[in-house]
């Protein structure tokens, strides 16, 4: 009877075996996809960015080519300084004869620099330099490209410069013909580019990598984006499936008996979700002062995520979550509802004080979160001002299908501002087509103040930029005096960062408006 009882528990073990095991299978397979749909993704933005300035960057050589001014006389260097200013990609321009650039907008004063070895020459003609050193900062590399004469330089991490879900991603810009590495981000290595199979787009592994390739055969580059194979096996188990027994083993005199089978999924989306519901999300406020005053002009309203365990989760981490999953919406939805639950005890703290509110570009549709907001502000009858909205580059990439939310945003009174200015691909004529108000400039450009880093110019081309189109501006992440002297001596008016005030709750805010009232 027990060797009975033993080989009838056998079925029953094999049904429940095989459906976890199936379940893991495919765990794994979508855990294997969706790493190599987040790796193409990137590939594509850095392939995107790359033909950005790569374009920039021969239309600057055939500008110069053009020019008839002597090589570095002050008319060639001032065309070169006006054409850098009203390009987003380059950093400067000058003048290369024998292997030295003679002059450039980035050396003045300086004698001529020699460039390392020898340049590698593109398929379509333009010389090139990567990893030069500048006297102004001889611990940034940084790329040069020439013709005829007329040089172009580039800051080799400006095209990779975005935000990754882990620091093991690795993101790369290459040269197809020849085959060279001229931007990278990451542990990346070159011996990567050896599998690449020009000129199509490729998926490829190596023994420990994933590796995306996408590539552009006109503009002669190839953008890489690769990541540890283990990491896609990390959130395996939230997306496991735990069965439960699938039935009980009758004996052969009795009918076969069915068990519950049950599953439990627990995905990024239904954390979210279940965070809203738990309401352990909340909102805190970083003022944004006037430079002129010192007074609280504003407050940008900032979502943190507390989980039940303790567990503060880094906001990059759930909004890209958010965005990939669907869930971004939600969440606008519940920072809106907050805020304006907050806004009428700040505007009587305050009159004219305004909240600043940060829009995914999956919340830029028609009938989504700015119209849900539209109809709460006009019910409860808030003052015109009292909003800001602000808005990504990427959201503003297909404007036609943004408009309706703007101007949703537009008939309650609310200000538009363009947030994290200055690390995606915005020129001059791409403002102008835009019905903004503001201007963010990113932090990493306000970090670069007093500090002597390459990419210093670049704070100040903003800033001219947005005074030529009568653009209010604010800085963010300002930790020194120093920066906020000078930012206030260009004229930029409002800014927020952790030499002012950090990131607060309802009551502190209110507080600090309460006390600089009394002054």
């Amino acid at each position: 009877m027990k060797r009975f009882y033993v080989v009838a528990s056998v079925p029953l073990l094999l049904a429940a075996l095989i459906p976890i095991a199936a379940s893991l299978y495919l765990a794994q397979r979508k855990a294997h996809d969706d790493q190599i749909a987040y790796l193409t993704s990137l590939a594509d933005e850095v392939l995107r960015r790359g033909i950005a300035s790569r374009q920039q960057l021969v239309a600057a050589l055939n500008e110069l080519d053009k020019d008839a001014s002597p090589p570095c006389s002050q008319a060639s260097l001032a065309r070169m300084q006006q054409m850098v200013g009203t390009s987003f990609y380059l950093q400067g321009m000058g003048s290369v004869v024998d292997g030295q650039l003679v002059c450039s907008t980035l050396t003045l004063g300086s004698g001529p620099v020699p460039l390392p070895g020898k340049p590698m020459v593109t398929s379509t003609g333009i010389s090139s330099w990567i990893g030069a050193r500048l006297p102004f900062a001889p611990e940034q590399p940084f790329n040069i490209y020439a013709r005829n004469g007329h040089a172009v330089i580039i800051h080799p991490g400006i095209v990779i410069d975005m935000p990754v879900l882990h620091a093991d991603v690795s993101l790369g810009l290459a040269i197809i013909a020849p085959k060279a590495l001229i931007r990278s981000r990451g542990p990346l290595q070159e011996t990567w580019l050896d599998l690449y199979q020009a000129p199509t787009h490729s998926l490829v592994e190596s023994d420990t990598h994933h590796i995306v390739f996408r590539s552009s055969k006109e503009n002669n580059i190839v953008a890489l984006a690769a990541a540890p194979k283990a990491l896609a096996y990390e959130g395996l188990a939230d997306q496991a499936l735990v069965l439960a027994p699938l039935g009980l083993f009758a004996s052969a005199t009795l009918a076969l008996g069915v068990a519950a089978l049950t599953r439990w999924t627990l995905s990024s989306r239904s954390r979210l979700r279940a965070g809203l519901r738990r309401r352990e999300f909340f909102v805190l406020y970083q003022p944004i002062v006037d430079l002129q005053t010192g007074q609280w002009a504003g407050a940008e309203a900032l979502l943190r995520w507390r989980r039940n365990n303790g567990t503060l989760v880094p906001p990059d981490e759930f909004i890209a979550e958010a965005e990939r999953t669907g869930v971004v919406a939600h969440i606008t939805r519940y920072v809106m509802d907050r805020v304006l639950e907050d806004l009428p005890d700040l505007l009587k703290a305050s009159p004219g004080f305004h909240v600043s509110l940060n829009l995914s570009p999956q919340d830029l549709v028609a009938d989504g979160p700015v119209q849900y907001l539209q109809q709460r502000f006009e019910a409860i009858g808030m003052p015109p001002g009292s909003l800001m909205l602000e808005v990504t580059e990427r959201g503003l990439v297909d404007i036609e299908a943004a408009r309706p939310a703007l101007q949703a945003g537009r008939q309650i009174g609310a200000s538009i501002a363009m947030d994290d200015f200055g690390t995606g691909y915005s020129s001059l004529s791409m403002l102008e087509s835009i019905d903004i108000d503001t201007l963010k400039i990113d932090r990493i450009f306000i970090a670069s103040i007093g500090a002597q880093a390459a990419i210093s110019p670049v704070t100040t081309h903003i800033i001219e930029m947005a005074q030529k189109l009568e653009l209010d501006l604010i800085a963010e992440g300002v930790e020194t005096q120093f920066q906020a002297d000078f930012l206030r001596e260009r004229g930029v008016r409002h800014a927020q960062g952790w030499l002012f005030a950090k990131a607060m709750p309802l009551a502190e805010l209110l507080t600090g408006l309460k006390t600089q009232a009394g002054r």
